[in-house]
Formats: structure tokens, sequence, C-alpha cells
């Protein structure tokens, strides 16, 4: 058996070839997330609306030949196939009945070969340790229940909680735009492609993964820019071409993803909407159509980073709380751009940012809804709109979703330990506690630690019995109100004693009182009771609606 290159589509791959998939044991556990999942539907959809006749690539497929059980081991690309069956189970347990015969055989044949029904001619298995709960609660069939906290209510089964957010996602995409479930599903099967590279052993096949993850290995897209950039000029051109290139990167070198980084900001603010292909190929078609020569574009792209370095770099409460979002992309392009424009109402800018970046975050939004009105907020900017119509954006988006009705029930729930987002929102009011416009950045990391003040597991000498009831500690131990910050070597101290032990590793265990002003206020209440609760409850939102709830 030789090595084997070639583009397949998903109907090629899981429903025709007399292929079947499983997941080496020694491959790193499934680990898409909620975001990823909703990257990946976004841009399908997206695909489908946009060109359906055209195929949409998702990546590489790399197979190992397994003969000992007649399986194809995956090498690379376990996220992708494991999710597009879990779509698959999706389509099957919420649409079927509303597929005709074709999408209903892509389907079914997608999980499991047509002529054996038996768990051996699953199309796709995965890691032995997670297999049984793949096959029995989503390959199988999905009992899909009724839930409002899927992280809370499938905390063990990340193949199951993806079926109900890849379920979410769908319903929400093909409402949004009357989809006809049929067609996207047989669209899905057709057009969605793969490169699948298929391997005698597994040592041809790492090392072809290895090959195809090198960074250094092909030239990047940045590379490539550079280099048709330089190309249209003359040899004194190019030395001044490449000296200011090499200020630029060797200016960006403070952050991890430095120039490529920079140079993707740069496209969403020339672009004002998501890019279609490569940073390279989109940055060059857009320089064709200005006229410009190297040596101006090369001008702008200096002043830009100049902008990005800024946004990055500044000292400033309302950055600060920013960095802590995942998706920075959108953010640091409207920042980036206010500043690179000299946009006048920049300071009203950043607070709306928070809030609006916020609400969506402990709302649990997705990314796909933030990104439209983000590149509308940029094309605003790039026009000097007023900081009104900017806010209107904002409002329009969080109305449309009920977005800022969803963030205040989570804020008040009783669940707020353990959210993506715990530590950031006591950060931002930490920031906001003090009146140093100086303050220095807290970054959240692995000495930044979370404190229950009523421990989750109290000792049972420590007293804490005798002050709150079985049902008082179930409402108030994770909530936002019995949360605070401290170091890691606080933590430590602190553990599951009484209120006033705890104060005194707060402030004296090692001879210095916790930096943190919000923990600081802990100590001087004098005791924790469901008065001091509620009082810290209030004040706690009571900071955090100043800085969020501003539409």
């Amino acid at each position: 058996m030789k090595i084997e290159a070639e583009i397949k589509n998903l109907k090629k791959i899981l429903v025709d070839d007399e292929k079947f998939y499983q997941i080496p044991d020694y491959q790193r556990p499934y680990s898409w997330d909620k975001d990823n999942l909703s990257d990946l539907i976004d841009d399908l959809v997206s695909a489908y609306l946009e060109n359906k006749k055209e195929t949409y690539f998702c990546g590489s497929l790399v197979l190992a030949n397994n003969e000992s059980d007649s399986r194809f081991d995956i090498i690379d690309g376990q996220q992708r196939i494991t999710t597009f069956t879990i779509i698959s189970c999706v389509f099957r347990d919420v649409y079927f009945s509303k597929l005709n015969d074709k999408a209903k055989d892509f389907i079914s044949h997608s999980i499991q070969d047509k002529y054996e029904n038996t768990k051996r001619k699953l199309k796709f298995l995965t890691s032995e340790q997670y297999q049984i709960d793949f096959e029995e609660t989503v390959l199988k069939g999905i009992d899909f229940k009724s839930t409002k906290h899927i992280e809370r209510d499938l905390p063990n089964n990340k193949y199951l909680k993806n079926a109900y957010y890849v379920r979410d996602f769908l319903e929400e995409k093909f409402s949004e735009n009357k989809i006809n479930v049929d067609d996207f599903v047989i669209w899905f099967f057709e057009n969605v492609v793969l490169t699948v590279i298929t391997c005698p052993s597994q040592d041809n096949a790492i090392q072809i993964f290895n090959v195809l993850n090198d960074m250094g290995m092909p030239l990047s897209s940045v590379d490539i820019l550079k280099s048709t950039l330089m190309q249209k000029l003359g040899k004194e051109d190019r030395i001044a071409f490449k000296a200011k290139w090499e200020l630029i990167n060797s200016n960006l070198k403070f952050s991890e993803s430095g120039l490529y980084s920079m140079l993707n900001t740069y496209l969403y603010y020339k672009r004002a909407a998501n890019p279609k292909s490569r940073l390279d190929k989109e940055l060059i078609s857009i320089f064709r159509k200005e006229d410009k020569d190297s040596l101006e574009i090369i001008k702008e792209i200096g002043d830009f980073s100049e902008a990005y370095i800024k946004t990055l770099t500044e000292e400033n409460k309302y950055l600060y709380c920013l960095t802590y979002l995942k998706h920075r992309i959108y953010w640091v392009s409207i920042m980036s751009t206010a500043i690179f424009k000299n946009y006048p109402k920049i300071e009203d800018l950043k607070k709306l940012l928070v809030a609006y970046y916020y609400q969506h975050w402990i709302a649990g939004a997705t990314v796909a809804r933030v990104k439209q009105t983000s590149f509308n907020i940029l094309k605003l900017i790039k026009f000097s709109a007023s900081i009104s119509d900017i806010s209107t954006e904002m409002q329009k988006n969080l109305e449309r979703y009920s977005t800022t009705k969803t963030f205040k029930e989570e804020l008040e729930g009783s669940w707020v330990y353990g959210r993506k987002w715990d530590r950031a929102i006591l950060l931002l009011v930490e920031y906001f506690s003090s009146d140093d416009s100086k303050q220095n950045y807290i970054s959240i990391g692995n000495k930044l630690h979370l404190e229950h003040i009523l421990p989750q597991n109290p000792d049972n000498e420590a007293g804490w019995k005798d002050i709150f009831s079985a049902e008082e500690c179930e409402k108030w131990t994770n909530s936002l109100a019995n949360l605070t910050l401290l170091s890691m070597r606080k933590n430590i101290q602190a553990q599951n004693y009484s209120y006033d032990k705890k104060m005194e590793a707060y402030q004296d265990e090692d001879n210095v009182v916790t930096s943190f002003l919000i923990t600081q206020d802990v100590i001087k209440c004098g005791k924790w009771d469901i008065e001091e609760l509620e009082k810290r409850d209030e004040y706690l939102h009571s900071r955090v609606m100043d800085k969020l709830d501003l539409f």
C-alpha cells in the first residue's frame, strides 16, 4: 500500500467508502467546545448561503491502515470527524422525518454501515475509554431533554454536551436564514471536503502529520505578502521597504503571535467583514483595488501597527477587562481602528465594548452572535459615526437575542463558580474599586485563585453548619457573593477553615494583607452569614451593573 492523497467530500469519506475509522488510544481526548462548534457551524452556513455550488474545504484527515481490526486509525482530524459524526446524529434525531430519502440515506450510512447493524460496522469509533458514552448517548440516539444549563447539567459527557450545542446552533441558523434543511443536509455531505491522506502504517502517518504541522515548512501568508509587495519595487526602494518591514516586526516581538496577528487585525480594518481567503490573497486584492504602491502600503501598515501596539499595551482598566475575552480579534480590531482613525469618543467606546462583549460572554452567547455587529461597528468607526450610533448598533443585537435578560439571570444565579468568566467579573469589580488610573494588569493564571468564603466542603469543626442550613449552602456557596480573589499562597493557607481562621490567612499568615481590595472588604465584615452575603451580593451586582448595564 502506498501513501495516497485525495480531496474527498463527507459523502465519500463517511457514506460511500468501505472504510471504517477509529481513534487510537494514544490520541488526546475529543476536546472541541461550544466556541469551536459555533465557529464551524457559522462557517458552514455562511458557505452554504454565499455559494452553495462551491466546495467548502475543512482541513486534512491523516489515516493509518490498521490491519489488526480492519479500521483506519485517525492520526490527524479527530476533532473534525467526531464533530461531523455528531452533526449527522443531530440531523437524524431532530430533522429525520422532514427529509427526503437521499438525505436520510446520507445520514444513516454516515453513522452505521448499510449492511450490518452491529457495533463492528459503526462508521466511526472514538477512544475505547469514551466509546460507551459516545455510543449509548449519541450514536444510538440522542435523548434531548429540556435544559437551561448545558454545561452544568451535562458536565461529564463531551459528546452529548456538544450534540445539544449543535442542535441549538443549527436551529438558530436554520430559522434565522430560512434554510431548507433537506437541501442543507445534502450540501453538507456533498460539498464539505477534506484532504484525505492514507498511509500504510502509523509511522508514515505520524511523519506526514509532523510535516503538515511544521510551521517552518511552507512559506507563510506573511512571507508571501512581503515578497509580493517587494517584487514591484526597484533596488533602493526594496532596501527602504525591507528596513520598514523589519522595524514593524521588531516592535511587535512583545506579542506571541506578532506580525501575523497585527496584519490579520489590519485586514479586519481594511475589509470590515469576515475574510474569505488567506491573509496575503485578501490584502493583495485590496491593494490592487486601491492602486497604492508598496511604499505607501508599508507606511500605512506601520502607522496601523502603532495603533495596534497601543491597544495591547495601554494601561487602561477597560482594556484590561477586554483582554480576558477569548475571541480578541473583534475588540482589538475595533480599538486599533479607532486609535488609527483618531476616533473622538474613544473613552466612551472602551466602556461600550466592555459592556457589550461581557454581556454576551456571561449570557453564554457564541462568537457568531457578535461577529456581524463587530464588523458593523468597524464600519461605523471608519466613517466617523457618532458614539450613539455605535451604542444603538450594539443594543439592536442585544435585544434581538434577549442577551441582557440572560446575562442578568446568569449573574444573579447560584452557579457562578466554574464559569469561564468567574474570575474576570471579580477582576472587573477589583479594577474599579480603586481610583488609581494606572493600576497594574492582573493576569488570569495559576497564581490567581477563586476563593469560596463559605467553603465548598466545610470542616465539621469550623462551625459553618451552625450558621448555614443545607438549603442556604446550596443557594450561596457558588454564587458571586460568596466568591473572592486570592493569590495561590493565601488560597492554600485559607483552606476550609472557619471565618476567623480564614481572615487570619487573608491578612496575617505571611505578614502581608491580601492585595485584592474586594477581599480586604470581606476581612472588614467581622462575620460571614446570610446578612453579609446579601449585602455583598447587592454591592457586587451594583458595581457590575454600573459597568455592564449601559444599554
